[in-house]
């Protein structure tokens, strides 16, 4: 009976063990660019971990500036900011189009497939009908990760030799004049980083 109860007991406080660990690193991020996974706990007791949702409301109080956010669009692969802003929004994952398009081509959709558009569009606020109706975003937020994705998988696209890689550096002289990088984070595995775009200039 005895090794019956020290079994359960061990199984979970493995299984709380592991919760509180994935909890940590899924909603908490290190300020210390190269922590492991298993330096979670360490940084977590250091205070220095952040809760990702600040991220998130430091993001919406910035595009509620905007008087007119409402009829604002955003690019981004979440449909949060636009949701919390009332405004509209351009759905992307970041890895539509060709890996050597610029950046303004990827904006813009040029040379995007069919499905790409048709994912795009299906998942935009408001759905879009007409894939070739044209939009520009008046703001881009792209959220970046340096973990890399397994190439054995059938979804597998090499996102760090894409040009779009150049918008998790606000401060590289490359990035084009039309982006205003307005908000920069980054943490553990990644970062955030929104832009106004203008592509008049």
């Amino acid at each position: 009976m005895r090794i019956n109860i020290i079994i359960i007991s061990l199984f979970l406080l493995v299984s709380v063990g592991f919760t509180f660990m994935l909890t940590l690193s899924t909603f908490y991020q290190s300020e210390d660019t190269n922590v492991s996974k298993f330096d979670i706990l360490e940084s977590f007791l250091s205070g220095e971990l952040k809760n990702s949702e600040e991220d998130v409301r430091k993001i919406i109080e910035i595009l509620k500036q905007d008087e007119n956010i409402g009829d604002k669009f955003i690019m981004a692969s979440s449909k949060t900011y636009s949701y919390y802003t009332d405004s509209k929004l351009i759905y992307a994952q970041f890895t539509e189009g060709p890996e050597s398009g610029t950046i303004k081509d990827f904006i813009t959709k040029k040379d995007w497939s069919y499905y790409e558009r048709y994912f795009s569009a299906i998942n935009s606020i408001p759905a879009q009908e007409n894939l070739d109706i044209k939009q520009n975003p008046d703001y881009l937020i792209y959220t970046y990760t340096t973990i890399t994705n397994d190439p054995n998988t059938t979804w597998y696209k090499n996102d760090n030799e894409s040009t779009i890689r150049l918008l998790s550096t606000p401060d590289d002289p490359d990035i084009p004049e039309f982006l205003n990088p307005i908000f920069f984070s980054s943490f553990g595995t990644g970062g955030i980083v929104v832009y106004e775009v203008n592509l008049e200039k």
